[in-house]
């Protein structure tokens, strides 16, 4: 049976599936910044990510950490997975304070380990560059503020109800409270806390983690898409080493051929490190 489309992205494809509710992951070669802005092609980014992924959702299976992860495909580029709803929020784990966080925390000197983590969450809105989501108890509902300002009243973006947001409903229909949300928090902990240490092991520092979760066909949440090189900030070496992630790239103004080979480098490096992890 030839397999069909079911969406498509700016790295990845998504196909139907071998069996009854899983699909295929495709990688592409593309790597991208400024939702999308820029994008340079990278020959054998698509298998390095793949490879990184596959490592990375075997680690966490052998922590019991639950994800969509079913196996490799053949050619070198895709996975196979479990169908999954997502849910449209980005879920940030943090052990050292950088990046955007110093935007909304200015105060806060860059560089400083978080104990315990800090978990962050993000809905996934173009619009507004996936504004930061602050649960509300009281009012069931969380708070939107623009990610790149401090959360006050006049980086007040509106209210989310998981109620009438239908992306927010589980495939049996239930919607995001308190459990829901308390959840999200856990599946970020303890897959960045896995990966750390696996990292840690060969002599690396996991700075960041960023994980998307999803409904899962029997209905349990679990994480989902990918965790590869895009997906944290990553550096060699257990103090002040070299960046090994995608942040090399967001940096780059004009990238040419000889930092878009460094990059390349270090993709494939990442690959064969997950290879290493002391899962195999």
């Amino acid at each position: 049976m030839e397999k069909e489309k079911i969406a498509e992205g700016k790295t990845k494809i998504i196909w139907t599936g071998p069996k009854k509710d899983q699909v295929i992951i495709e990688n592409k070669d593309y790597i991208t910044a400024g939702d999308g802005a820029k994008r340079d092609l990278i020959e054998g980014k698509a298998r390095f990510a793949t490879e990184t992924a596959s490592n990375c959702f075997l680690l966490l299976q052998k922590k019991e950490i639950m994800n969509h992860f079913v196996r490799r495909g053949s050619d070198g580029n895709t996975f196979v997975a479990w169908q999954m709803k997502m849910i449209p929020i980005e879920i940030v784990v943090r052990r050292v304070a950088t990046g955007s966080y110093l935007k909304r925390h200015p105060d806060t000197v860059e560089g400083k380990a978080f104990h315990p983590l800090v978990i962050e969450l993000f809905f996934k809105d173009d619009k507004f560059h996936d504004p930061i989501m602050v649960w509300n108890e009281e009012e069931n509902a969380f708070k939107l503020y623009d990610p790149h300002r401090p959360i006050t009243p006049e980086s007040y973006i509106r209210d989310l109800s998981p109620k009438t947001c239908e992306d927010l409903f589980s495939l049996s229909g239930r919607t995001f409270g308190k459990n829901e949300v308390q959840s999200l928090s856990v599946f970020g902990i303890s897959a960045f806390l896995a990966l750390e240490r696996a990292w840690k092991k060969l002599d690396h520092t996991l700075i960041d983690l960023k994980i998307e979760c999803g409904w899962a066909p029997n209905g349990v949440m679990a994480i989902g898409d990918v965790i590869d090189n895009d997906s944290w900030r990553l550096r060699r070496g257990l103090k002040d080493g070299q960046v090994l992630d995608k942040q090399i790239y967001r940096d780059l103004k004009k990238p040419d051929s000889e930092s878009l080979e460094t990059i390349r480098q270090n993709y494939e490096r990442v690959a064969v490190l997950t290879g290493e992890f002391p899962y195999l």
